[in-house]
């Protein structure tokens, strides 16, 4: 039986109007004490808001779709804008129109959230969240209710759920075998934030890539170079070159531009003393020369898109499930080691005593990109 305001109230010890203020998100009227206390209520109750009783016996169809982006202004995410892109040309495609749930930062996490999902606005959602925990108990509700729903960048979903995510397992393939095939086997990985599934992922994908080739792939060869929030680690970054290592393979561009300052800090070069590997091929990375594994963020969004159409249809979660294509872009950051320069590699690095990042490689590609800017170096 479908638990009631009444039940709620009674639970709570408050009044049936406290609860109904507090389920509409009339926050002014009640404490925050108070406003907890009776989601909390409805939460244990599986209390499930319903429409006016014109509307109870089933289900009208809007042709809406609610996007719910990983952070509250997707202007300034790479991520969240492409992808919103992405899934407004696919629902243009399908004859839907998209709706954006907008909520402040600070409300993630509340109780409240999976009631908001249950209201019946829109057939149904697609979430951009890369973040672990974040939204698992509003995913949790939604699955449970059989609201169609798809997850863009994080495949630990409930079941009933679909997952559209790039394919990380083909990227550390390309880029160990790039790097493979270049005579390199002391192979390092730069790891992202331990709270974004991508991040684990490909360090998960890095050890399988490795391991299928027969090279190490340790503790001793990862190194955390973002704490979670996305905190970048300079002192992790910095110790890559001590690791013995004639590579490394990084999360993303962001922390493979990173690790080449803190390379190029230390009077060495990339790739001289070290080749590295991005991966989201950023304008950042096409600029300075650095190798990474392209995919589209725009694709994602469409194919979300395609997953939630055919999930509305009936088809089950796991076949509507997709990944979306990659490929390694090779520039100058890899170099290829013969058996002289195995030697050299054995030997001490001696940081350069010329002053500032000098640096013959970076001389040559700057060379070799006549237009690159000195603000790229």
């Amino acid at each position: 039986m479908r638990a009631t305001i009444r039940q709620i109230a009674r639970e709570s010890g408050v009044s049936h109007v406290t609860v109904s203020h507090v389920l509409r998100g009339v926050e002014s009227r009640t404490s925050p004490e108070t406003r907890e206390r009776v989601l909390e209520t409805a939460q244990k109750l599986n209390y499930i808001p319903v429409k006016p009783p014109t509307a109870q016996n089933h289900h009208v169809e809007t042709r809406v779709v609610t996007l719910v982006p990983e952070h509250h202004d997707a202007r300034h995410y790479d991520l969240d804008l492409f992808t919103y892109q992405g899934i407004i040309e696919g629902a243009r495609q399908h004859g839907y129109s998209v709706l954006t749930m907008v909520r402040r930062e600070e409300d993630r996490g509340k109780g409240c959230e999976s009631l908001r999902f249950l209201d019946r606005s829109s057939d149904g959602f697609i979430f951009t969240v890369s973040l672990q925990e974040q939204w698992a108990r509003v995913l949790d509700v939604v699955a449970h209710n059989n609201v169609p729903c798809v997850v863009c960048y994080n495949r630990n979903v409930p079941q009933g759920v679909a997952y559209v995510d790039v394919d990380n397992g083909a990227a550390m393939r390309q880029a160990v075998e790039h790097l493979a095939m270049r005579g390199h086997s002391r192979i390092a990985f730069v790891a992202g934030p331990p709270d974004n599934f991508d991040a684990n992922e490909r360090l998960s994908e890095w050890r399988a890539a490795m391991g299928e080739r027969g090279l190490e792939a340790g503790e001793n060869l990862v190194v955390q170079g973002a704490r979670e929030g996305y905190v970048q680690d300079d002192h992790a970054l910095a110790s890559v070159t001590r690791l013995g290592v004639t590579a490394a393979i990084c999360f993303n561009d962001t922390l493979a531009l990173a690790l080449w300052d803190a390379v190029e800090a230390q009077g060495l070069c990339v790739p001289r003393d070290l080749s590295v590997v991005g991966m989201d091929n950023r304008p950042e990375a096409q600029a300075r020369g650095l190798s990474s594994i392209a995919h589209s963020f725009l694709d994602v969004g469409k194919l979300a898109m395609d997953a939630w159409v055919e999930l509305k249809n009936g088809a089950a979660a796991a076949l509507c499930s997709k990944l979306a294509p990659v490929q390694l872009i090779s520039r100058d950051s890899v170099r290829t080691l013969d058996a002289w320069n195995l030697e050299v590699e054995s030997a001490p690095r001696i940081p350069s005593t010329l002053s500032g990042n000098y640096c013959p490689d970076t001389i040559y590609q700057q060379e070799k990109h006549e237009k690159l800017p000195s603000s790229a170096l």
